[in-house]
């Protein structure tokens, strides 16, 4: 049995003002997959190798910090090599396809994890087997639904289940082609915005969804069930929660499940809402700084890297600075090349007024003149190893200013572990408190922190979704819209 691992896993915000570009994306081949501990590529690999029949046969994976739309050009660059290293490659018995489900390319007016599995499809005709693994902040389509035999998807946001994931997708696959079946599917797309921060896996309502999927997928000829909160803040008319189901030979019991989960889910529409600690950026601020816990880690939820936001904010920098109170505080992973550019060139030891926020791109430029002692620098981020799902190598600057340390990147960064703020010299606990451009905290985060505080901040990823704007999303969408009739049979799709 030969099988294939490819895979396009990036997850874009179309609002945010810097595109992805190849330069961007990180690309892995080979060896580099077998060996990379990579992110869901590891667990489909552990499963693979249990089967000494299985011919792994690894060719190409794509992946880049969540940002702006990818260009078309890089898009096309990839989708190309990708099909051209099945075709080199093949026959196969089937395709394991590791994606992430919000990608958007630019220019492109349909789903672009749809097309890329689509183009898998037509390449392998219709017989060869696909298994597709998603974040669960990524979106379905019928076109995905349709090109796809059957799916997997994490159950844990923050997310700690990508091992797992990786298997269950390998493992459905080898199912598959064992035994000969040919799976039926169906799924719901429901009219609401879940934003991940108001559907973490570790609060209600969200712990009992994610908690009762095994139970489906123990049902009697039920592949696996599955539910994607989506990608709320992308303007698609795609975007969406959706429920889902895979059956061995059902299409009934794909349907009865789909519509079940899409019950639950919509009963507690209301119920999905910030469950953690939150505040406007000064009283956020004050809290952490009357806090009797430590250390405290505050997020920039409206300037989310890792939501696909610029990082170029720095609204909260600056009242940190208003706030003679705030001290012994870490503002990390502000994206500002210009500014690292002069940092840098002169040099650590120096003393250099710069501008804060006059590199502001997805928001108005709101400027103040401030002294930086440069405190270190580097021209990358050395992570000791550590391949986390969120890494660049790109200059940096830690500076002083006044009572804050803060870092300055030329390229957005998505600092999620202990290990960033090690890479720049700085101790991640040893200090009050810690800005992060992050919603919810990752899990390496949860695991050292005392107190965790969300800012409701503006910028792209910000949590209000009234607040953004709306024009391609299918309407009516709670919470957009209260009160409309809306039945599971509406939204409904598959075979």
């Amino acid at each position: 049995m030969r099988i294939a691992i490819v895979g396009l896993s990036i997850e874009i915000m179309l609002a945010s003002p810097i595109p992805t570009e190849l330069s961007a994306v990180q690309r892995y081949y080979a060896d580099e997959i077998l060996n990379g501990d990579l992110w869901i590529i590891r667990g489909m690999l552990e499963r693979l190798a249990e089967d000494a029949e299985i011919e792994i046969v690894p060719l190409c994976w794509a992946k880049a910090l969540p940002g702006g739309p990818l260009t078309a050009s890089a898009y096309e660059e990839i989708k190309a090599d990708t099909l051209k290293r099945i075709d080199a490659a093949g026959p196969f018995d089937g395709v394991l396809v590791a994606n992430h489900g919000a990608l958007e390319v630019a220019e492109m007016d349909t789903d672009a994890d749809t097309d890329f599995v689509k183009a898998i499809r037509d390449l392998l005709g219709p017989e060869v087997p696909i298994s597709v693994s998603l974040d669960l902040h990524g979106d379905m389509t019928p076109g995905l639904l349709s090109a796809a035999t059957v799916f997997s998807v994490l159950r844990t946001a923050p997310h700690r289940d990508d091992r797992e994931t990786g298997r269950r997708a390998a493992d459905q696959l080898i199912r598959v082609v064992r035994k000969g079946i040919k799976p039926k599917k169906a799924a719901v797309r429901l009219p609401i915005l879940l934003p991940g921060e108001i559907s973490v896996t570790t609060s209600s309502p969200g712990r009992e969804l994610y908690g009762a999927l095994p139970e489906f997928d123990e049902r009697s000829d039920m592949m696996e069930a599955n539910i994607l909160v989506g990608f709320a803040w992308n303007d698609r008319p795609w975007t969406g929660a959706t429920a889902f189901a895979v059956s061995e030979t059902s299409a009934e019991a794909a349907r009865s499940a789909a519509l079940e989960l899409a019950v639950r889910i919509w009963a507690e529409r209301s119920e999905f809402r910030l469950k953690m600690e939150t505040a406007e950026i000064g009283a956020g601020l004050e809290m952490a700084m009357r806090s009797e816990l430590t250390p405290v880690f505050i997020s920039d939820s409206g300037d989310n890297t890792t939501a696909g936001a610029a990082g170029d904010l720095t609204y909260v920098l600056q009242a940190a600075l208003d706030d003679d109170r705030v001290k012994d505080i870490v503002v990390a992973g502000i994206t500002a090349p210009r500014t690292v550019e002069r940092l840098m060139a002169a040099g650590v030891g120096a003393d250099v007024e710069i501008i804060l926020g006059d590199e502001h791109l997805s928001r108005p430029r709101t400027e103040r003149r401030v002294v930086a002692h440069v405190v270190a620098c580097g021209s990358d981020l050395d992570l000791g190893g550590l391949k986390p799902e969120q890494s660049r190598d790109e200059p940096w600057v830690c500076v002083r200013i006044g009572e804050i340390l803060a870092t300055f990147h030329s390229y957005p960064v998505g600092i999620t572990t202990p290990q960033h703020f090690q890479a720049m010299g700085i101790s991640p606990t040893d200090h009050r408190a810690y800005v992060v451009k992050l919603g919810y905290l990752h899990p390496e985060f949860e695991d050292i922190v005392a107190r965790h505080i969300l800012l409701i901040s503006d910028g792209v990823s910000q949590l209000d979704m009234s607040r953004l704007q709306w024009s391609r999303l299918s309407r009516p969408t709670y919470p957009l819209d209260q009160d409309f009739a809306w039945t599971p049979e509406q939204g409904l799709y598959g075979d």
